[in-house]
């Protein structure tokens, strides 16, 4: 049996930067990894390009995107810099010139540079990782450490750090296994959903699969009571609707829902042109139609900022044939089209699918740890760090930040040994 001073389960964004802050404190520490390596799902972050918030804005600036729930990080995130942690690891970022109003920020050299350049930290620090070492069962020792017992050996430790991640891209290795740890310590475990994923809604519209809107707004509502409303890029795909906007609002979806299951039944009312009234839509129409009767409405081009396909689609969901000539569509039709686009509703007819939503929430309630240290209330000596836990944030970065503040708050505890 094998003894450390410190063991992190989980060579993830939030174990590795728990293992940087637990060896820059002077810990020997040794992190037990699952896959045969570590940060596969980190190598996803951003479509393999490691979105993260604006290392220039201060973390506490954050809380809003994580709901709720963002109280409890409050402290971990005043404690942490992203700018600093980045600096010392010596990863750069860059603006997406594609989107430069969205302020969109990524690692430069991608999700591998940033994996490589934590896992170079870890190796200087002399963190030990062991690969292929998926943990079975852990449980406190009569002296106050741990025990640790995997698929290869045992390990004893006087620090626990659990940061398995969530129930979202199980291929990945995230499969739920630090809940299955916590209730062997007695935390309460809130039932996991996944998030930001695409939403399949009826009805669909997989003619427009692809079809992307730049700007558009979101109301979520259930039961005729309004849960959320955002408002972002929206994506078309053939069986329902994707893209920021939609993976926000799937959030909130699963924050209001207590399982998986209460996901469906749920109302999704877009506005494809925002900053435009129905009435004003209706009148530019009926322009269009006197300056061009003979134009048909498919190719007509009656919305600058909505494609020609886009528009076609939603004629043809408004009942109305876009072969047909502009001269030949009354006010009142071209109210139903302007109708499409601004109340365009669609129900959500399946729950989110694990294998392609990017996070989890629910997971370890948070009123059980110390905000400050991510430490156990229940079982001193343990923390939990990143996904695993019960909160989760919205798309842009929120959740690699996350998962670094909340690692490196529980690797930096204060110890009484460093044996």
């Amino acid at each position: 049996m094998k003894r450390r001073c410190c063991i992190i389960v989980g060579a993830g964004p939030a174990g590795l930067s728990a293992a940087i802050a637990a060896a820059r404190g002077g810990q020997s520490v040794v992190v037990l990894e699952k896959n045969d390596q570590p940060g596969r799902k980190l190598l996803l972050a951003g479509g393999k390009r490691a979105n993260l918030m604006d290392p220039a804005t201060p973390a506490p600036s954050a809380l809003e995107a994580y709901g709720r729930s963002g109280r409890f990080l409050r402290q971990a995130l005043a404690s942490f810099s992203l700018a600093g942690f980045l600096k010392e690891l010596g990863v750069e970022t860059e603006r997406d010139q594609d989107d430069p109003q969205r302020g969109s920020v990524y690692v430069r050299g991608g999700s591998r540079r940033l994996l490589d350049a934590l896992l170079a930290e870890a190796d200087k620090l002399k963190v030990e990782i062991v690969s292929g070492a998926a943990v079975r069962s852990a449980a406190r020792l009569a002296d106050g450490g741990f025990e640790v017992a995997t698929s290869r050996l045992a390990w004893k430790c006087s620090r626990l750090i659990i940061a398995t991640g969530g129930v979202t891209y199980p291929s990945t290795g995230s499969c739920g296994d630090g809940y299955r740890l916590a209730g062997m310590f007695g935390h309460e475990v809130e039932a996991p959903r996944p998030a930001l994923g695409a939403l399949v809604t009826e009805p669909s519209f997989p003619s427009m699969a692809g079809v992307s809107v730049a700007d558009a707004s979101m109301t979520l509502r259930r039961d005729g009571r309004k849960l959320a409303t955002g408002r972002g890029a929206l994506l078309f795909t053939h069986h329902g609707v994707s893209g920021p906007l939609a993976l926000d609002v799937s959030l909130e979806l699963a924050r209001a829902s207590s399982s998986p299951q209460e996901v469906p039944g749920a109302q999704l009312v877009a506005d494809l042109c925002p900053d435009m009234t129905r009435e004003r839509i209706v009148e530019e129409f009926l322009a269009a139609s006197k300056a061009r009767p003979k134009r048909r409405l498919a190719s007509a081009g009656l919305i600058a900022t909505l494609s020609a396909r886009l528009v076609a689609e939603l004629a043809r969901h408004a009942g109305i044939d876009p072969a047909r000539r502009l001269g030949e569509i009354s006010r009142r039709e071209f109210g139903l089209l302007a109708g499409s686009v601004k109340a365009l509703t669609m129900i959500v007819c399946k729950p989110l699918d694990p294998h392609g939503a990017m996070v989890t929430v629910g997971g370890v309630v948070t009123k059980g740890l110390d905000p400050y240290t991510m430490e156990s209330r229940i079982s001193p000596g343990l923390c939990f760090a990143g996904e695993v836990l019960a909160p989760a944030g919205r798309c842009g970065g929120y959740n690699l930040l996350m998962a670094f503040a909340t690692g490196y708050a529980a690797g930096a505890r204060p110890h009484a040994s460093t044996s």
